[in-house]
């Protein structure tokens, strides 16, 4: 009966699909899907649209009132958010191997309007129609009409995405945003399973971090999610494993997940957890986003509510660099300490910030003493250069939500920005010879232009914290993210903004100087190591082996099973080939990453 119930959507989907299809002419096919998701197909237009006179060759109306409106909203990531076609990242936007099919405005003038009457706004990577998804039957008509169509098909949540791997040229996008709901759960048992797992939370697709601390908190709880307020929990950012402030004491958001929903590319809706589906399960645990189906909700372990030791300690904006690299080597030498300690956060250039919940440190009846001490040589350097330090104890994870998190990179959107990051292993930060190369790489890098006073680093492995495995139940099959997440302890990164103006050339200088990078953390994180897929650099060639090491052949066999006619595809997703560089679906990626591979030959 199950089986059956499983199967009844998609086939009423389908059933919906051919039978209005023959109610219209050939060319009306979109026509016949609008009717089947009841009105809710609507065209794709790039978000700064209404500012233009010419869009995709033709002469258009611009809106004045409209633009006025993207202008001064050009890099709010909220708005963008809850944008369909909003992308945090415009790399997702445009195409970048041909600047001239983009649809930009200068992000330093957006408030004087309309851009030059000569401008053209083209459709670049954006999709060109979307579903907005309410209901399993959505996806399913949206998967059966783009097989039936040979239709690329993109899953687009809330825009938050390096990679590229929420929209495509020329798809059909299913847009997840407005997928809503939790529901808390005391002692949660899954599917098929005569256990409890404790006390969880089920999460829609479409909900967004703050939002998902706030009820969690509403029930005497705290969850582990990313450190943004544009990351939806149960998402791409899942999937690709999931990395949080909180994850040296609580493991990675793939570590806490315990079933998953989801409609795969057959058009059934299946139940996934360590009981049923378990290859499915592992392979969402870490394979990525947008390739292996439609993630509905997922199901996560919570924590009883607890005070959290917070440390925010800040180096004044005019220190030189030398100062700043000084700053870097102290974090260097005292981030496993912290990491044993239970503190996970943000190593910087400039600043540091850690969260701890573990009692030895966050502990209210000694009013943060134990914190204090913890921190204290980071507190004397910062103090010694005329910086601040605030390291204290809050009631609970909200609390320093509110405080710390909620209003983080709130306007970061509208700049192409492409990162690159490598897993630093724990045995690099034992050793004065791993300390001093550590600070070499700080030096090449320096070289290469990058100053170390915008040094950004995760430092959110999980279970750094002494006795931290000993939290995980026993007898769940593990992730697939890559091994070295096990044994890591910083995620070393950089970026480069992309200019939105740049030529194909300035493009192609901008991400070879981002592979050089890439290549200088390979060599400094040494052989076994590998990267964070969600935030690594899309051109790097050995992707497969840095994204899942040992996994990958196990991951390509899940998605040949569940996925045999390689419905969803993404730029260098699990099924991803190295000849689709080279085809006509992936050529807004594919000629920049020959151009940058033939440079870095």
């Amino acid at each position: 009966m199950a089986k059956l119930r499983s199967f009844f959507p998609w086939f009423l989907a389908w059933l919906l699909v051919v039978f209005t299809a023959q109610m219209v002419d050939a060319d009306d096919i979109w026509t016949a899907l609008n009717y089947s998701v009841n009105g809710r197909l609507y065209r794709a237009e790039p978000f700064s649209k209404p500012c233009f006179t010419i869009y995709n060759g033709n002469l258009v109306s611009s809106d004045e009132a409209a633009c006025s409106l993207v202008g001064a909203d050009y890099t709010n990531n909220t708005v963008h958010v809850n944008e369909p076609v909003g992308y945090m990242y415009l790399q997702s936007e445009v195409c970048l191997s041909d600047p001239s099919d983009q649809c930009l405005l200068d992000p330093a003038t957006t408030s004087t309007g309309v851009p030059s009457s000569y401008a053209s706004c083209n459709q670049g990577s954006v999709p060109d129609y979307y579903i907005e998804v309410q209901s399993e039957l959505d996806v399913a008509a949206g998967l059966e009409f783009a097989k039936a169509n040979s239709m690329p098909l993109s899953i687009k949540n809330s825009g938050h995405d390096f990679m590229t791997r929420n929209s495509q040229k020329g798809s059909l996008a299913l847009w997840l945003h407005k997928l809503k709901g939790m529901t808390y759960h005391d002692d949660f048992q899954p599917e098929g399973s005569n256990e409890s797992v404790g006390r969880a939370m089920t999460v829609a697709a479409g909900e967004l971090t703050g939002d998902v601390f706030e009820f969690a908190s509403d029930h005497g709880s705290m969850i582990l999610s990313g450190y943004s307020p544009t990351i939806a929990l149960s998402g791409g950012y899942i999937q690709g494993g999931g990395h949080g402030v909180l994850a040296p004491v609580l493991g990675l958001a793939a570590d806490r997940v315990v079933e998953f929903k989801i409609v795969t590319p057959d058009g059934v809706i299946r139940t996934a957890n360590s009981h049923q589906n378990t290859d499915l399960f592992k392979a969402l645990r870490g394979g990525g986003g947008g390739t292996f189906g439609v993630v509905l909700e997922a199901t996560h372990r919570v924590e009883p509510v607890a005070p959290i030791a917070v440390a925010a300690i800040q180096l004044p904006s005019d220190i030189t660099v030398d100062t700043s690299k000084d700053w870097i080597e102290l974090q260097a030498r005292e981030s496993l300490r912290w990491g044993k300690d239970g503190w996970g956060g943000h190593v910087a250039g400039t600043y540091l910030t850690y969260m701890n919940p573990l009692p030895s440190i966050a502990n209210l009846s000694d009013r943060g003493a134990a914190a204090r001490e913890s921190m204290r040589n980071a507190t004397q350097f910062a103090q010694s250069v005329g910086g601040t330090s605030v390291v204290e104890v809050l009631p609970d994870w909200l609390d320093v939500w509110n405080k710390y998190g909620a209003s983080v990179t709130s306007n970061s959107a509208g700049r192409i920005r492409l990162v690159t990051s490598r897993l630093l292993p724990q045995h690099l930060f034992a050793s004065e010879e791993g300390i001093t190369k550590v600070m070499e790489y700080v030096d090449e890098v320096y070289d290469l232009g990058f100053d170390p006073r915008e040094l950004y680093v995760p430092v959110n492995a999980p279970f750094v914290a002494n006795d931290a495995m000993e939290r995980m139940p026993k007898g769940q099959p593990g992730t697939s993210v890559h091994p070295a997440w096990y044994n890591a302890l910083w995620e070393i990164s950089a970026s480069v903004n992309v200019p939105w103006n740049a030529t194909f050339d300035d493009r192609v200088r901008n991400l070879t100087a981002l592979a050089k990078w890439t290549k200088l953390q390979e060599d400094l994180a040494g052989p076994g190591s590998g990267t964070y897929m969600n935030e690594a650099n899309p051109f790097t060639q050995n992707w497969k082996d840095s994204w899942w090491g040992s996994h990958y052949e196990e991951l390509l066999e899940t998605k040949k099973k569940y996925d045999p006619d390689g419905l969803l595809k993404c730029w260098k997703c699990v099924g991803f080939e190295d000849a689709d560089v080279e085809s006509d679906r992936f050529k807004c990626m594919g000629k920049l990453q020959q151009a940058v591979d033939g440079n870095n030959a």
